[in-house]
């Protein structure tokens, strides 16, 4: 029997079909397993590169200008075997040119299981689902053999090497210490575009790389930030090969990564390793970033995998050494919310203890609480950047899109508060709920609630820890530059949200909207995000040349690979000069569409978070303070929002400190606080007016700029001479006081003495007119009465008929008033002078003889006061009325005695 043509046409063709699909099936696994850059390779380089351990070749990426790509470079011996839990080896030797075309594996893992679409969205918000489908497959190839890393080496236009020493940037994953690869992180474009050496790195995850087998006192652990550095002292032994400038490295990290940087950049054993660290959405002081209870983690891994024996004192490397890789992979650790599995600890190697105390210039708690040591790297500077919502990753896509509840919300933050903290947890809860709640509205909406627990969760497990890092970076005198990505991608997988999220800056750093995305990053960029790709890459490459963002001064020296500073003419209108941050200003660059430079970061909060909870966060003064006075009376698990560990009734032994050896016996590691001074408080708090932030419009890069940056070291002595000021003003403000109340109080009693000699004299005024002790007494009166007319001439303003008689009632006429008359009558005397009382009812013209002869001779007259007018009133001012019964009235007769006086001093005149 036959078939028919047409029938067989179709089978043919249908068979054609499904060999076609096969095809590309097949060619699609390739490219997910060999997967490369984002762009092709065009062929081999001609270049061949004599490491220390054998030459290389690469090959060379197609991007303008050209980058060399050195993919699956080994930096160790593979750790299989005998090697197996044992820190990293030095690669072995070859001598044939070894094509370095393609990535290596990647480290044993076990990634999230996103297998079922419905059950992960109640697990990760739907943005993240989508970022997981394209990861994930290029996590599919895994190995022991996993020490690798990849180079890739700008090179100029016209395909030649660079002719100028390049510095390096190495890409330290994050996402997670259990899972993830430096592979898919594509340096092409950042090395391009910032003529910069780019490299990234795998190292060991999970249960291979950050589990505690050694017994105790060994520091046997912590081999992934083993191979780190590892891959440091490889990169320093050949950078000079690739064209790189081992003087020059930096090493940055995003999440986890960056937290490993932290720990890197103050470990004793990498000195020598790296100049500069970028840490992007992380740091070393995070809950997430340290594991405080690596016993624990060792009891989980003993009990799954059979390995029994004594936790402190057996090594259970021999015995893990024993087991299949399938079986290791199978350990599970399930840590409390919020809190790491697997994670570095304190091995006393890579992190030791603090030798340092805490800086001397502050008493601040900000400055003096545990985990200062973190920020011990003045030597490197230092960049750190935070996205606007850090935690939008820790809800699922539900409740991050219809929201929930205060319960809900409680129920988290009290979860929160009893996995990161040990002491006075209802007082940090009561806190922390009453500072993110909006009590202007009576009802929370649930949309409300759930961005004010992002916030909290975002600025209590990443963002003050990561600007605590870079305040006390600033404050022992390193060079700090403060970031915050705010702006919102085209392409937005994260509904309901208007700002950046956590790992959104990640693409723009490697410069993917620059090439239109890349593999499992959105595609669809905009100008925008263009412009911003390329400004935050010259940000960095910068940072990594010269240690600033802004790259090579005018007034310096500029090198053929300086071409991204910034300094373009269409680049010098719209790029703002990134000033450093520092203790007083605390300045950052907000990057978004219209980058801006602001300052105080959240101030309002940060205080909150940097002060207030760490004094809260003190077990109280005295070892007899019970437990349970810090613990939650909620104990059932419908209060709790995840898994939560058990409120142990003995005081921990390590509570919100990191570097702790786990040799020594100390059972506290508190830092005695010295005592605060106001001066340091208001050079160290980071609260602002209100909880809103001070922005300044978009500077010019000019000359201008060395005048900010002068104006701003000024300024940091600000605080302190207005303080200083302030205490010398109201000191000398208090000394005049007293000063015044002394003269006043020494007046008073002058005029009581006076008064009371007055009192005297008129008792004594009784004697009779004929003794000569009351003559004296009474002219003694007179010379009182006389003063204090002076006194109260000068304050009444009365008329010249009354101040001449009350002149004649004295004796004497005032000058004044005889210039203004132009013809003296009678000459001034002053009584006092002579200690003799006035005659009664007789004067001496100017132009007799006898007046002329005592005026030639210079002897004082004494005048009489001539009689008052008739019907003139009395005087009833003040100081004619206290004379009354003082001086002798008009009309008396002189007595004896003053004859007497007065015969006695014509003849001594005479």
């Amino acid at each position: 029997m036959r078939v028919p043509l047409d029938i067989a046409g179709h089978v043919f063709k249908f068979v054609s079909q499904i060999f076609r699909a096969l095809w590309l099936l097949i060619v699609v696994v390739c490219l997910w397993n060999d997967f490369a850059v984002s762009v092709s390779v065009h062929k081999y380089s001609t270049r061949v590169v004599n490491t220390k351990y054998g030459p290389l070749r690469g090959v060379i990426v197609h991007s303008h200008p050209p980058v060399e790509a050195f993919l699956g470079v080994p930096y160790a011996t593979p750790p299989v075997g005998s090697l197996r839990y044992m820190p990293p080896v030095t690669p072995s030797l070859w001598k044939n040119t070894r094509l370095a075309d393609r990535f290596s594996t990647v480290c044993p893992q076990k990634p999230p299981d996103i297998g079922n679409r419905t059950e992960a969205l109640l697990e990760f918000p739907r943005g993240r689902l989508l970022f997981l489908e394209k990861l994930l497959p290029l996590l599919a190839n895994q190995s022991e053999d996993c020490l690798y890393l990849n180079v890739y080496v700008p090179r100029q236009v016209s395909g030649e090497e660079e002719t100028e020493k390049l510095p390096c940037i190495v890409y330290v994953h994050g996402e997670s210490y259990e899972w993830n690869s430096g592979n898919p992180y594509d340096g092409t474009v950042l090395a391009s575009s910032g003529k910069v050496i780019v490299v990234t790195i795998n190292f060991r995850l999970g249960v291979l790389g950050f589990v505690k087998t050694g017994a105790k006192g060994s520091t046997q652990g912590n081999f992934g930030l083993m191979d780190l550095v590892a891959g440091l002292h490889w990169l320093r032994e050949n950078l000079p090969a690739f064209g790189g400038d081992p003087e020059r490295v930096t090493l940055m990290g995003h999440g986890t990564g960056a937290a490993l940087v932290n720990f890197i950049a103050v470990s004793p054993v990498a000195k020598e390793l790296l100049h500069r660290a970028i840490l992007l959405s992380g740091s070393g002081l995070s809950p997430w970033a340290m594991q405080k209870d690596p016993l624990a983690v060792k009891r989980h891994v003993a009990e799954q995998t059979g390995c029994h024996g004594d936790l402190v004192d057996d090594d259970l490397a021999p015995c893990l050494r024993m087991k299949s890789l399938e079986q290791l992979l199978e350990v599970q650790v399930k840590p409390p919310r919020f809190l790491p599995g697997f994670a570095p600890f304190v091995d006393g190697t890579i992190l030791v203890t603090p030798t340092a105390p805490p800086p001397p210039s502050s008493s601040t708690t900000i400055a003096t609480s545990s985990g200062y040591e973190l920020a011990d790297f003045p030597e490197r500077d230092l960049l750190f950047s935070l996205t606007t919502t850090e935690s939008y990753l820790d809800l699922s896509a539900q409740d991050l899109e219809f929201g929930f509840n205060e319960t809900r919300r409680d129920r988290i933050l009290r979860t929160y508060v009893r996995n990161s903290y040990y002491f006075h947890l209802n007082e940090i809860f009561s806190t922390l709920k009453n500072e993110y709640t909006d009590w202007e509205k009576p009802t929370q909406n649930p949309l409300s609630v759930r961005d004010a627990t992002l916030e909290v969760l975002s600025d209590g497990h990443t963002v003050a820890p990561l600007i605590r890092v870079g305040y006390l970076h600033s404050l022992r005198g390193g060079k700090t530059f403060f970031l915050h990505f705010q702006l919102q991608s085209a392409e937005r997988d994260f509904p309901q949200k208007v700002s950046s999220v956590r790992g959104e800056d990640i693409p723009y750093v490697l410069g993917l909207p620059l090439v239109g995305g890349g593999a499992y990053f959105p595609s669809n960029y905009s100008q925008v995000d263009t412009y911003v790709s390329r400004l935050l890459i010259g940000y960095i490459s910068n940072f990594a040349r010269v240690g600033d963002p802004n790259g090579v001064r005018k007034n310096e020296k500029k090198t053929g690979n300086d071409h991204l500073n910034l300094k373009s003419a269409e680049s010098e209108e719209t790029t703002p000069f990134w000033d450093t941050y520092d203790t007083i200003n605390q300045l950052y660059l907000e990057l978004g569409r219209r980058p801006e430079i602001r300052s105080h970061y959240r101030g309002h909060k940060m205080s909150l978070w940097l002060n207030l909870i760490p004094q809260l966060h003190r077990p109280g003064v005295g070892d007899d303070t019970s437990m349970r006075h810090h613990h939650f009376q909620e104990e059932g698990d419908q209060y709790y929002d995840g898994f939560v560990r058990p409120q142990s009734m003995q005081k921990p032994s390590i509570f919100n400190t990191i570097l702790f050896p786990p040799s020594t016996k100390a059972t506290t590691t508190t830092t005695p606080l010295p005592p605060k001074s106001d001066t340091a408080l208001q050079a160290m708090t980071t609260e602002c007016p209100p909880n809103t932030t001070l922005s300044t419009p978009v500077t010019k890069i000019s000359s201008n700029n060395l005048l900010k940056k002068l104006a701003s070291s000024h300024y940091q002595s600000y605080t302190t001479a207005l303080t200083v000021t302030i205490t010398v003003g109201c000191f000398l403000l208090l000394l005049n006081i007293l000063i015044f109340a002394g003269i006043y109080h020494q007046r008073d009693r002058s005029k009581k003495k006076e008064k009371k000699k007055q009192e005297e004299l008129m008792e004594t005024g009784n004697c009779s007119s004929s003794s000569e002790e009351c003559f004296d007494a009474k002219s003694q009166i007179y010379e009182l009465q006389k003063a204090h007319y002076d006194s109260c001439k000068r304050s009444d303003d009365l008329s010249k008929s009354n101040a001449i008689n009350k002149s004649y009632q004295f004796g004497f006429i005032s000058a004044d008033i005889r210039h203004e008359k132009k013809t003296p009558d009678v000459a001034e005397v002053r009584l006092q002078d002579l200690k003799s009382s006035p005659g009664a009812g007789k004067k001496f013209d100017t132009n007799s003889s006898e007046m002329q002869r005592h005026s030639t001779s210079n002897s004082p007259n004494i005048p009489e006061p001539p009689p008052p007018p008739k019907n003139q009133p009395p005087v009833t001012n003040e100081c004619s009325s206290n004379q009354a019964g003082i001086l002798r009235a008009h009309g008396v007769p002189i007595t004896p005695s003053s004859t007497k006086k007065r015969v006695q001093i014509q003849e001594i005149s005479v």
